[in-house]
């Protein structure tokens, strides 16, 4: 027996199978903690996919033999109709206003799935175009995606 400040102290502590008991059982709560939390999040990134498999807009040709006009096909293949917002069109950098849309699939910068949409921009703001460089034409979505395409100036593809 061992006193401290007159209190006496005896040198028991819990048995060696009660503590063992306890730390598997510690250690199943936390096994179980984390299954719980990984499933989670598992299940969560699995879910929808992202915007990047709903939103798909390719470009099938364009045309910018002047320097004054571009005019692009594009096509919706992907499961959901784009609202391509005509605020958010960006040529090498340069924001461009002037977009004018036509296409059966398309009515007022809206694509339906599977459909062609012709979009004809008036080039604003680049100054001088030089042919044979590629520019980086970017379309914001309405949904907050981008598009992000090549196009050389003075050519057809």
């Amino acid at each position: 027996m061992m006193t401290i400040m007159g209190k006496r102290f005896t040198n028991r502590g819990i048995s060696t199978i009660i503590a063992a008991l306890l730390l598997i059982a510690i250690a199943i709560a936390a096994g179980v903690l984390l299954y719980v939390f990984s499933m989670g999040l598992i299940g969560s990134l699995q879910g929808t996919g992202g915007q990047q498999t709903k939103d798909q807009v390719i470009m099938e040709a364009y045309q910018w033999t002047n320097t004054g006009s571009l005019v692009l096909n594009l096509r919706n293949t992907g499961a959901t109709t784009i609202s391509l917002a005509s605020a958010d069109w960006y040529l090498g950098g340069i924001q461009q206003t002037t977009i004018a849309f036509s296409g059966t699939g398309c009515t007022q910068s809206t694509v339906t799935p599977g459909m062609a949409c012709t979009a004809t921009i008036t080039v604003a703001g680049l100054g001088t175009v030089s042919g044979g460089v590629a520019y980086v034409l970017k379309i914001g979505l309405s949904d907050g995606g981008v598009m992000s395409y090549s196009v050389v100036a003075g050519q057809a593809a």
